[in-house]
C-alpha cells in the first residue's frame, strides 16, 4: 500500500499543478505595428469574453429573407371567436398561411457580428380595438455567439389595452447554433425563438422565456464574414486543452511507473523463491546407507 501511495501521489500533485496553471488567465503583451510601422506594446490583453476578429473587413449582406409564424397560438386566438380579430401586413411584409415573410433584407457583417435589417410591418388587432399592436423595424443582430437577437419597434396597445411605444426592443433570441453556410449563402432552418423579458413587457400576453414559432433565415455574404458559433473564451479553451494534455501525460507516466514497480517486485519475489528452492534443506537426514553398521563394530 505504501508503494501504491508513492506511485500515485506524484502524478496527483502534478495534476493539481496542471489544473492550477490551466485556470490561471493568460495574457499577452505582444508588440503590434502602428500606422507608421513602429511597434507598441499592448497595455492590456483583450477581455476573455470578447471575440477578436483576425480580419476586420466588413462584408455586405444581400438577399436576406425571413419566414416566421410568430406564434401559432397567437394567430389562433386572434382569429378565433374570443378576440374576433385579424392581422395585417404592409411596407413589404407578407403573409402566406401560416407564416409571415420578410425579404430584401440587407446589412453588414464582420467576422460573424453585425445587423441585418428588413422593411415590413405586422399589425395584430382584436377585442374590438382593445388589442392593436404593431411590430415594425425588424432587425436580426448577430454577436458571434450561439444566439442572435430579434429586434422590433413595438407600438399601439397590448391585449390588456396598455399603451406601448418602444423602439429597438430586444424582442426575442434565436438559437443560431444550427446555421449552415454553403457557396456564400447562410441558412438557418427551424431555429428556436424565445421571448425575452423586454419583449414580454412590450408585447404583453406572454411571459418571458415563452417559446415562439421556429424561424427560418437566409442571406448571402462573403463566407469569411458569416456567423459561426464558437466559444467566446478562447483563453479558457486553450487552458482546458493544456490541462487535459498534461493530465493524460502525467497519468500515463504514473501508470507505467506503477506497473514497472509491480513487475520488479514480482521478479524479486520470484528470484528469492528460486534461491530458496536451490539451497539444501537443513532438516534432511543423511542417507542411512552412509551410517556405520553397529554389527560391524
Amino acid at each position: 500500500m505504501r508503494r501504491l501511495n508513492v506511485c500515485l501521489l506524484g502524478p496527483a500533485a502534478l495534476i493539481i499543478t496542471a489544473v492550477a496553471i490551466a485556470l490561471t488567465p493568460m495574457t499577452s503583451n505582444a508588440a503590434v505595428p502602428d500606422a507608421a510601422g513602429a511597434s507598441l506594446l499592448q497595455a492590456d490583453a483583450a477581455p476573455a469574453n470578447v471575440t477578436v476578429a483576425a480580419d476586420s473587413d466588413v462584408c455586405d449582406v444581400t438577399d436576406a429573407a425571413i419566414t416566421w409564424g410568430v406564434k401559432e397560438s397567437l394567430r389562433s386566438y386572434i382569429s378565433g371567436t374570443i378576440a374576433n380579430g385579424e392581422w395585417a401586413v404592409s411596407d413589404g411584409a407578407t403573409y402566406d398561411t401560416p407564416n409571415f415573410g420578410w425579404t430584401a433584407g440587407s446589412g453588414q457583417l464582420d467576422a460573424g457580428e453585425g445587423t441585418i435589417a428588413f422593411d415590413g410591418t405586422l399589425r395584430f388587432m382584436g377585442h374590438d380595438g382593445i388589442l392593436d399592436t404593431t411590430l415594425s423595424g425588424l432587425e436580426i443582430v448577430f454577436d458571434a455567439s450561439k444566439t442572435a437577437t430579434l429586434v422590433f419597434d413595438v407600438s399601439g396597445t397590448t391585449q390588456e389595452g396598455v399603451p406601448v411605444d418602444a423602439q429597438n426592443v430586444d424582442f426575442a433570441t434565436i438559437d443560431v447554433s444550427g446555421i449552415t453556410v454553403e457557396d456564400g449563402t447562410a441558412l438557418l432552418a427551424d431555429a428556436p425563438v424565445t421571448l425575452t423579458e423586454a419583449g414580454s413587457e412590450a408585447f404583453g400576453t406572454y411571459p418571458p422565456d415563452s417559446q415562439f414559432d421556429p424561424i427560418m433565415v437566409s442571406f448571402s455574404a462573403t463566407p469569411e464574414c458569416m456567423p459561426e458559433p464558437r466559444l467566446r473564451d478562447p483563453v479558457l479553451a486553450r487552458n482546458l486543452v493544456v490541462m487535459a494534455s498534461v493530465i493524460a501525460l502525467v497519468w500515463g507516466i504514473g501508470v507505467v511507473f506503477y506497473v514497472s514497480r509491480r513487475r520488479g517486485t514480482a521478479r524479486a519475489r520470484g528470484a528469492k523463491a528460486g534461491n530458496a528452492a536451490d539451497s539444501p534443506d537443513s532438516s534432511t537426514k543423511p542417507d542411512s546407507a552412509a551410517q556405520p553398521d553397529s554389527s560391524d563394530s
